[in-house]
This record gives C-alpha cells, sequence and structure tokens, in this order.
C-alpha cells in the first residue's frame, strides 16, 4: 500500500460523509449541465428511422466521445498539472458520488405512500425510474421505488467508490458519465434503442464486478441463504434480473415483473422471495441499504487504519 492509495481512501470515507449529510443543489449540479447537453447532442447527431442500424451506433459512438473526450482530457491534464491534485480529486468524487438526491426522492415517494397520496407518490417516483408512472397501484409504486433505489446504489454508489479505488478519478468520472448517457439516452425511448447500444453495452461491462460486489455486502446484513436461494430459483440469467433476485430473496418480497414504457409493456420475469411488496417493506429496503453503506464506510475505514503504518512507513 502506498501513500496515493492511502489518500484515495481518505478521500472517499470524507466524501461518504459528506454525501450523507449535504447535497448539492440539482439546479447547480455539473451533472445536470451534462445531461441537458447529452440531450442537445441526441437532437444533433441521432438519425432517423430510416438509417441503418450501424449508422445508428456509429452515431452514439461518435456523439459519445465528442461529448466527452475533451471533459475528460482536461480534466485528467488539471488534476495531474494541480499543485494539490487531492483538492481536485475530492471536488471530482464528490460530484460524481451524488446519491443524496436518489435517497430524497425515495423518502418523498415513502413519505407520500404512507399519507396515502398516490398521485404525489407517482411524481416524486419519476425522479428515480424511466417507465411510465401513471398507472402504478401503490404496490407497484412501492416496488419500483425499491428497484430503482437498489440499483441506483449499485450502479452509482458502489461502481463510483470501485473505480476511483482501483483507477482513480478520471476513471470514476469516466464511468459515471457513461452511466449519465446510458440513462439519459435510455433504450426505451423511441429512436434510441441502436443509438445508445454502445454505451449502454460499455457501461454495463464496467458497472457488472461493482454491482455484484456491493449486492454481496447488502445480502451480508440480511440474509445470505436466502438470497442465494432465491437467485438459484430465478428463471432469468441476465444479470440485473439475478441481482434484483438477490436482493428480493434476502428481503423476502418479489421484484420484477412487466413495466411499461412509452405506453408499451415489457414483461420482465418476477424475481426473488415468496411473497409481494408490501408498503412497509419501502422502510426495510432503506434501512438494508443504510446498513450496507455503513458495512462499506467500515471496511474502507479498516483498510485505511490497518494499512496507515504500511504507506507512511
Amino acid at each position: 500500500m502506498s501513500e496515493p492509495v492511502l489518500q484515495s481512501l481518505a478521500l472517499i470515507l470524507v466524501v461518504m460523509a459528506c454525501d450523507a449529510t449535504w447535497r448539492w443543489p440539482r439546479a447547480y449540479h455539473p451533472l445536470t449541465l451534462m445531461r441537458q447537453l447529452s440531450e442537445t447532442m441526441a437532437r444533433r447527431v441521432r438519425p432517423g428511422a430510416d438509417y441503418s442500424v450501424s449508422q445508428h451506433r456509429l452515431s452514439g459512438i461518435l456523439g459519445a466521445a465528442v461529448l466527452l473526450g475533451p471533459l475528460l482530457v482536461l480534466l485528467a491534464l488539471l488534476v495531474n498539472m494541480a499543485e494539490y491534485p487531492v483538492f481536485f480529486e475530492g471536488l471530482i468524487l464528490l460530484a460524481i458520488l451524488d446519491f443524496g438526491h436518489d435517497r430524497k426522492a425515495y423518502r418523498q415517494v415513502r413519505s407520500a405512500l404512507n399519507q396515502e397520496k398516490k398521485m404525489l407518490a407517482r411524481d416524486r417516483l419519476r425522479l428515480l425510474v424511466a417507465r411510465d408512472t401513471d398507472r402504478l397501484s401503490p404496490v407497484g409504486i412501492a416496488k419500483a421505488a425499491i428497484e430503482a433505489l437498489f440499483l441506483r446504489f449499485c450502479y452509482i454508489y458502489g461502481a463510483v467508490v470501485f473505480w476511483f479505488l482501483l483507477a482513480g478519478p478520471v476513471a470514476a468520472l469516466t464511468y459515471r458519465l457513461l452511466l449519465m448517457l446510458s440513462w439519459q439516452w435510455h433504450c426505451r425511448r423511441p429512436g434510441f434503442d441502436y443509438f445508445v447500444g454502445p454505451v449502454q453495452k460499455l457501461t454495463r461491462l464496467l458497472a457488472i464486478v461493482p454491482a455484484w460486489l456491493t449486492t454481496f455486502l447488502l445480502i451480508l446484513v440480511t440474509h445470505p441463504i436466502d438470497a442465494i436461494q432465491a437467485a438459484r430459483r430465478s428463471p432469468a440469467t441476465d444479470s440485473t434480473s439475478l441481482l434484483l433476485a438477490l436482493v428480493g430473496g434476502a428481503l423476502g418480497f418479489q421484484l420484477g415483473g412487466p413495466a411499461i414504457y412509452q405506453q408499451q409493456k415489457f414483461r420482465y420475469p418476477r424475481v426473488g422471495g415468496p411473497r409481494e411488496v408490501r408498503l412497509s417493506d419501502v422502510s426495510r429496503a432503506k434501512h438494508a441499504i443504510d446498513r450496507t453503506n455503513l458495512l462499506m464506510a467500515i471496511l474502507l475505514l479498516l483498510t485505511f487504519v490497518t494499512c496507515w503504518p504500511l504507506g507512511w512507513s
């Protein structure tokens, strides 16, 4: 263990504490600007329906490269040339480890469900999901919110920490911006299926290891045996379905099932536990994710304390 690794661990712990207690205002957040730029880029470079599949894919690759390439190169140069690079590394990590807004939206959904305000719950749920929410029942709202919070915790929180530790701030920023593009250019939007395909595949490849590691921590703080049994019973073998099966099995309720995007129903398999989601499970799921977050912080802190004498000996 070297000093830079210990600095990265210390930065992650500090930023995790900041994210738990403070939210970067969404209106002034750098990712908000990037989302707006990505929409403008898609309008300019996405081909029409009469173009070939290869043209859509090539346009998606070039659009992502033009949008992200210059920014990543400039930030990499800035970090390497700065007299105190740790400041800029911490600022980048604070910007991309942005889970506080998701927690807030989830709390708003839970509060609206507890007050039996179905319309408000549907409106708040739109901040977390890309699916249509207009016809969701309270149970459907609860299930969609649980799935969204868990997957965002894996793909945003766990994966950003993983790539920051493994390859540094620029690699973590690259992953986070690719994830932003894959969600902004969602494949269920009309005309975006092939356009976002290469970015989506790359993002899934980068996220698969940290997502599984994060899920492993979650089942450790819940019921690992039930989670493994639910994964074995899962009718689907894709990564997302297996992750949902593990979480649903660990918490004892079903996840997955049909979802509507752009007025079109997609039939996803039901996975997880033996029963339907209850409204009380919204709080249970949040507590499980909070325990996972705490376990992650404890493991990072123990690693930092254990390796301190080796790094600064």
